[in-house]
This record gives structure tokens, sequence and C-alpha cells, in this order.
């Protein structure tokens, strides 16, 4: 539950914090302008990296274990932090950046103890790294790792979602191996890139700053070397994986630069997620690619996480080659993602708006789904069992907070019911699992499992029906929810069998077309969304009335 309580903190903080932070960019004129070797045509304020920072330390002063890195973790960060934000306001320059780096890394190598001693196969069986070659080794991996993500942060949410995806990994390593300081900072960390991503999805109106990219860096620097190292069963080399885009990416553009005669340290447009775009991909297609690849990695990482350090080196070169021949050939033949339309799209779009039969259709479906969503949200909270203390005190507030926000500030009633709809259906979905094993219920002559398992089946397909058909510019999908998949992929992946009393993979898929069906009603309606209202509103209402129920009923 503080795993939990955590994500959210970080998250909501981070949600709340960015638009403070936003103005406080441009009273500062803490902004990144417009270059030739950026992608970005207006200037945009750069302290997303500071919202993220509060966002992720609140809930890890409140609840991370007090081991004896902590104190040392957190002056490092304030270091990284600080330094990033002065580079972001002055530009500094890269020696002062690396200064401040250097000095952050030795406070958690030298009195934190996040020393690289073992090397696995590099070294004798038994032998261990003595402090005068391990402590400079560490400072010049975590120095490296730091800039590896800072480099990353090239185009919208690429350096961001790069980091879900090793922090999701790296929470699960420490949930497997008890490592509670591990699991609760990976689970601060996502929460605060999660609520900051809200905000830097194509097209981004805020960037995290060398003050947030250095920090991901670092952070995923020290907690990767942590774990490789304090756990024997662990291969040392599994950072490589874990890591292994960025840094591949990094160390093939400084080695390029060399090869030309230039510093490594010089900027330019070579990075893959430039190349990617010279290929002919959108700026979103690139940074979904991206995702992909890390998620190969990060994937790779974990099943090979005991495995001989052979194979993982091995199974590193392999991937490190797919991906360099794939973008030199790419380059040398100028490979074109983008082919000649040969069809008049226009003219096509024109000729199927004329029928009238279609418009009916898309209505029909339009309206179904909105019914479908109302009926599925009732089912989950008429089929639960019991209700949490806190879930009965949270629905109520809620509902509370939506009706204020609905008569005082109506432009602002979305976000409220977004929040009151994300907040209560991850618990109604797992709840409502829980009560499938009642095998007496039974509605409308069908068990409650089935019932409930064919009412998420119609929403998905009435979801994926408007999509097909719509002609409107609602709902759009965006990198952020690839990468939501991709996360949910993953922790179903990596989260130990028996965890949980129900399916973890089934909850994850219901709560997802719940939130995919409410993100296209909400974004694909032309009127306001009374009905969607009346019903979330209805739903917070009896989560609290029926807490009251049991409460009496108990007393009785």
């Amino acid at each position: 539950m503080i795993v939990f309580s955590t994500f959210l903190l970080a998250l909501f903080l981070t949600i709340a914090l960015v638009p403070l932070f936003r103005r406080l960019a441009y009273a500062l004129h803490v902004v990144d302008l417009p270059q030739e070797r950026k992608v970005h045509s207006a200037a945009m304020p750069k302290t997303g990296g500071l919202a993220m920072a509060v966002g992720l330390a609140v809930p890890l002063f409140l609840w991370a274990p007090r081991i004896a890195l902590f104190p040392f973790l957190m002056i490092a960060l304030l270091i990284v932090v600080g330094a990033g934000f002065l580079d972001d306001v002055m530009e500094f320059g890269s020696r002062a950046k690396f200064c401040a780096q250097i000095m952050a890394a030795l406070v958690v190598v030298v009195f934190g103890g996040v020393k690289i001693r073992n090397c696995g196969v590099l070294l004798p069986e038994g032998m261990v790294l003595g402090d005068w070659l391990a402590i400079p080794l560490s400072v010049f991996v975590l120095v490296g790792v730091t800039n590896a993500i800072n480099l990353a942060d090239g185009l919208d949410g690429l350096a961001g979602g790069i980091s879900v995806l090793i922090f999701v990994v790296l929470g699960s390593l420490g949930l497997q191996s008890a490592d509670s300081f591990v699991l609760i900072t990976a689970a601060a960390v996502v929460g605060a890139l999660f609520g900051f991503l809200r905000y830097n999805t194509f097209p981004a109106t805020i960037f995290m700053g060398d003050a947030g990219s250095q920090m991901l860096g670092f952070l995923a620097g020290v907690l990767s070397l942590w774990m490789s190292q304090s756990d024997a069963v662990l291969s040392p080399f599994m950072p490589l994986l874990l890591l292994g885009f960025p840094i591949l990416d990094t160390l093939t553009v400084m080695l390029e630069r060399l090869y030309h005669g230039r510093s490594p340290f010089t900027a330019d447009k070579n990075h893959f997620h430039h190349r990617l775009m010279r290929f002919g991909f959108f700026h979103s297609e690139a940074v979904l690619m991206v995702y992909a690849l890390q998620a190969v990695m990060v994937g790779a990482a974990f099943w090979l996480r005991y495995f001989n350090d052979w194979v993982i080196l091995l199974v590193y070169g392999a991937l490190a080659s797919v991906i360099l021949l794939a973008f030199f050939f790419g380059g040398r033949y100028k490979w074109s993602w983008r082919q000649p339309k040969t069809v008049d799209a226009q003219a096509l779009q024109q000729r199927i708006r004329e029928h009238y039969q279609l418009i009916q259709l898309i209505k029909f479906l339009f309206r179904a789904l909105q019914v479908n969503l109302g009926l599925v949200l009732l089912i989950l909270v008429l089929s639960i069992g019991s209700v949490p203390d806190w879930l009965a005190l949270l629905a109520p507030g809620a509902l509370l907070l939506f009706v204020g926000v609905r008569f005082f500030r109506p432009e602002r009633a979305g976000m409220a019911l977004r929040w009151s709809v994300y907040l209560i259906v991850p618990t109604l979905v797992y709840l409502c699992e829980l009560a499938h094993s009642n095998a007496g219920d039974v509605w409308f002559g069908l068990s409650l499992e089935i019932f409930c398992n064919l009412s998420f089946l119609s929403l998905v397909t009435f979801t994926l029906l408007v999509l097909r058909f719509t002609r409107r510019a609602g709902y759009r999908s965006t990198p952020l929810d690839f990468l939501i998949l991709l996360v949910s992929f993953l922790v179903l992946a990596v989260i130990p069998e028996g965890l949980f009393a129900v399916s973890l993979g089934l909850v994850v898929v219901k709560v997802f077309a719940v939130f995919f069906a409410f993100e296209v009603v909400l974004e694909e309606s032309r009127s306001p969304n009374r009905w969607l209202e009346l019903t979330v509103a209805l739903i917070l209402l009896t989560v609290g009335v029926k807490r009251l129920e049991l409460w009496f009923t108990g007393l009785g």
C-alpha cells in the first residue's frame, strides 16, 4: 500500500506543480529557444525537472527506508538538480556540469557505498576491486549514465519515456530482492514521470531541462549499481542492458564526432532519434520507435538478470549490432518510411461524409459506447462485496471536489471528472475481480464473472468501432498511450506469480479498457457530457453509501 501511495503522491504532486513551475520559467526567462539543431519552433519553459524533483522528494522523505545511502543520495540529487537548474538559467557549459556530476557521484560512492567491486567474468573468480580503482570507475560510470539520459532528451517525451521503462524494471528488481528502498524510490520516480509526461508528450508544453534529465540519469545509475553490486545473485552486467539504448546512442554519437575530428561534446543532430526523423518518421513515431527499442533492452535485462555474464554481454552486443547496422544501411541507402500517396484521401473522405447512413451509424455507436461505459461503471460498484475504509472516504471526497469544480470552475470540470475516474476505477476493478470468486451471484441468468466480462468485451468493441468510423478530430492517441501500454505489459511480465489474489493481467486489461473508453467519450462528445458526469457522480455516491450499508449491517 505504501508503494501505491508513493506512486500516487508523486504523480499528483507533479501534475499540480508543473503549471506553477511553467509560469516560474517564463518569469525567470528559463526557456529553451529554437535553434538549428533543435526540433521545436517556439520558446519552451525548462523547469519541468524541478516539478519532478519536488514531486518525488516528498514521498521519499515520508516513506523511504532510512538506509545508510538515503541522506547521501538526497545530498547528491540536490547537487545534480541545483547545478542542472543553474545551467538551464545561465548555461555554464559542459565543464561546470561535469564538475557538479563528479561531486555528486563522489558523495554516493565514497559516503553512500555505491561502488563497482564485482566485475564478473572480467576478473578472476572471487576477486573484487580495491577502492583505488572502484571509486574512480564508479564515478566514471555514474557520470556517463547521467549524461546518456541527458543527451537522450531531444524529442518530446523521449527521455521521460525511456526512464519510465528503466525504473519500472528497477522497481520490480527491488520487489523481488525485498529491497524496499529501491522499490519505493522507483515508484516515486515513475509517478513523477507520468505526472510530467502529461505535459511533455508531443506536442509538449514544458521541458524537463538539464535539472530533470540529469536527475533521472543519476538516479538510474545509482539504483542500477546498488542493485547489481549488493545482490550477489544478479549479474553485474545487468545495468548494461537496463540502460542499454541511451548508452549505445551516446557512445555512437561521441565516437562519430571523434572520427570526424570534432569534440565528443559538440552538439549536433546525429542522435538515433534525429536519424529516425530523417528516415521520414514523424516526431511521435520516432519517439514510439525508441520506446520499443528501449522496451526490448529492459525486458532482456530483467529476463537475463540471473544468466551468465557472457550471455548478457553477447545479447547486448547482438542487439547493439542490429540497431547500428539498421541505422548505417538506412543512412547509406537513404531509407524513407513515407511512400507517395496514390489515393486522393481528401476526396475519399468527402464522399464518405456525404453518406447519411454512415453519419447515423456513428451516432448510434457513440450512444451505445456512452451507455456501455455507464453500465460497466455500475456493474463494478454494484458487484463488489466490500469497500475499504480509505476508498469509502476517497469516493465522497472526490464527489464533493467534482461538484464544487463543476459549479464554481466549470471550465475545469473535465479535469475533475478524469481525476475521479482515474482514482477509483483501478480499485473497483480489483474488488470486482475478487467478487467473481462468489459463484452464487447470477445476473440476468449469467454468472457475475461472465456478465462482467461480456460487458467489458462490448465496451472495447464499441470503443474501437467509434474510432474506426469517426471523422472528427477528437481523440487522438499519443506516445504516452503507447508508453502506458508498454509499461502495462512490462509490469505483467515482471511481477511474480501469486503475489495478488486475482489475475493482475485481467485487472490491467479491464482498467485500460475503461480508461480508453472514457477518454474517447470525453474527447469525441459534441456536447457537454452530462450523462457521463451524472454516472460518475452516482458511482462515487454509491461507493460511500455501500460502505455505510456494510457498516450498519455489521452493527446489526
